[in-house]
């Protein structure tokens, strides 16, 4: 009977550690890298990679959800820290090899798919192993190089932790155009550690000169198509899900917050922020980012243009969806908005109709009072006009708007209209251009519906500086226009 027993007691224990073990590997799914079990009685102890300190939290909870399991040890550790952290991808014949070190198996996917996708056909060998420490510009410089390297015949990308090396034979000539200007915007918090990228070999001319074969022309077309597909392909693979850009106006503060692809485009939209909301408080949140779409720089200004009409509102940009809403000074401005924010975004996009309402009208004020608002606003914002000419510069549609309002508030006064000029030129020309330009404005603000019988326009050339014309930025104080409210 002892050794009955005993014999069953050391097989059942050996078929309840078998069952609690199997139970705990299912329940980890694959949370755990290599993992690996040691059941003693209702025990379980638990060894193998995870990749972050949440992660063996989760695998302790898991574990303890088990029916059975009495206690859980979690003997799973990170990987080993590398220093420097490396990367690289090499392309050569048919072959892609992708070395180095990886954070995770989630970025170790989304790397192989977008090599196989920007190497279509190619032989893909992944020799990356598994590492902590990896810098923040790890995704945004893998991404940035698998692009690169898309766009040449044969080549190779490194990466040493935030320096980036690239070296191969551009696959045309637009090909290494496009290379060259992209490594002049590099991500953020990314350096250039070493490029040597050559220019494709140009094809030997026959004599005489023979017209290119359909096929050939097909074959050059398609090599050109191809690196630029693979190269906008791999930015979709990597980058984040919906690139997005948004802006946003009330109590007199302008706030930008989303993306931005490169400094080029960062700086156009600030400077147009700040010409377009002159007045008022421009807070800039933006980020770099990968992934933005073709024409976002236009579609960012244009929808930016929409917005500074608007009393209070919102423009966003969600990959290639436009949106504008918000609040127009007064009626009459509603349509125009509407219909200039549909023009404004470029062939690519969908602009959804902007939704606009009309703010409630602000209390009537005196002529001294109407007088001092229209000279604040214009001691901040200026109305353009092309150079040499009378047409008003679509980007001073917000301050004429505005004008429109102040001017509806005091509305039993007559208001004169002058136009100015430096001194430049001549004076007659100067004073026939002063007055085409006050006419123009004029023409906005009854077509905004301002009475035509309470608008006048007259030209004063440079006769009234209000600053030095020996200067730039004299002159340009000089040439501006004047409202008197009578």
């Amino acid at each position: 009977m002892a050794i009955l027993w005993i014999l069953a007691t050391i097989f059942t224990g050996q078929s309840i550690n078998s069952d609690l073990g199997s139970r705990s590997t299912s329940a980890l799914g694959t949370s755990v890298q290599n993992p690996a079990f040691n059941v003693q009685g209702r025990d379980v102890a638990v060894s193998g990679t995870v990749f972050s300190p949440a992660e063996a939290s989760q695998i302790a909870g898991a574990v303890d959800q088990v029916w059975g399991v009495r206690k859980v040890l979690i003997d799973a550790k990170q990987p080993d820290v590398a220093k420097p952290f490396n990367w690289g991808i090499t392309h050569e014949g048919s072959g892609v090899v992708l070395t180095g070190n990886v954070p995770n198996p989630t970025t170790r996917d989304k790397i192989v798919s977008a090599a196989k996708t920007a190497f279509s056909g190619a032989e893909i060998k992944d020799e990356m192993q598994y590492a902590s420490g990896a810098p923040t510009a790890y995704d945004g410089g893998v991404q940035f190089g698998l692009a690169q390297l898309a766009r040449l015949a044969k080549g190779s990308v490194s990466l040493s932790d935030t320096g980036l090396a690239i070296s191969g034979t551009a696959a045309t000539s637009d090909a290494y155009e496009a290379i060259t200007a992209a490594l002049k915007t590099m991500p953020q918090d990314l350096t250039l550690a070493k490029s040597e990228i050559t220019a494709p070999a140009p094809v030997a001319a026959a004599a005489p000169a023979a017209a290119p074969t359909p096929a050939a022309t097909s074959t050059t077309a398609a090599a050109a198509t191809a690196a630029t597909t693979a190269a906008s392909t791999v930015a979709s693979a990597l980058a984040p899900s919906s690139f997005s850009f948004d802006a946003l106006r009330e109590a007199g503060k302008l706030t930008l917050s989303g993306n931005y692809p490169d400094d080029d485009a960062h700086g156009k939209i600030i400077d147009a922020a700040k010409n377009l909301f002159a007045s008022d408080e421009i807070s800039d949140e933006l980020k770099v980012a990968p992934g933005a779409p073709n024409g976002f720089t236009t579609a960012a200004l244009g929808g930016l243009n929409a917005l500074s009409r608007l009393a209070k509102g919102s423009f966003s940009l969600s990959g290639t969806d436009a949106k504008l809403s918000g609040e127009a000074l007064y009626n009459g401005a509603v349509k125009s908005i509407q219909d200039s924010f549909a023009a404004a975004i470029p062939e690519g996009f969908k602009a959804t109709p902007a939704e606009i309402a009309v703010s409630a009208p602000a209390a009537a004020v005196d002529a001294p009072n109407c007088q001092s608002l229209l000279n604040t606003l214009l001691s901040k914002s200026k109305i353009n006009f092309d150079t040499g000419k009378a047409r008003i510069s679509p980007a001073s549609s917000g301050v004429l708007d505005t004008i429109v309002a102040t001017i509806g508030r005091c509305s039993n006064n007559a208001v004169e209209v002058s136009g100015h000029t430096d001194s430049s030129g001549d004076e007659a020309a100067n004073v026939a251009l002063s007055e085409q330009r006050a006419k123009a404005v004029v023409s906005y603000l009854i077509d905004a519906g301002v009475p035509a019988s309470r608008l006048t326009a007259i030209g004063l050339g440079s006769s009234r500086p209000v600053a030095s014309n020996d200067t730039d930025e004299g002159k340009a104080l000089n040439r501006r226009i004047e409202f008197s409210v009578k």
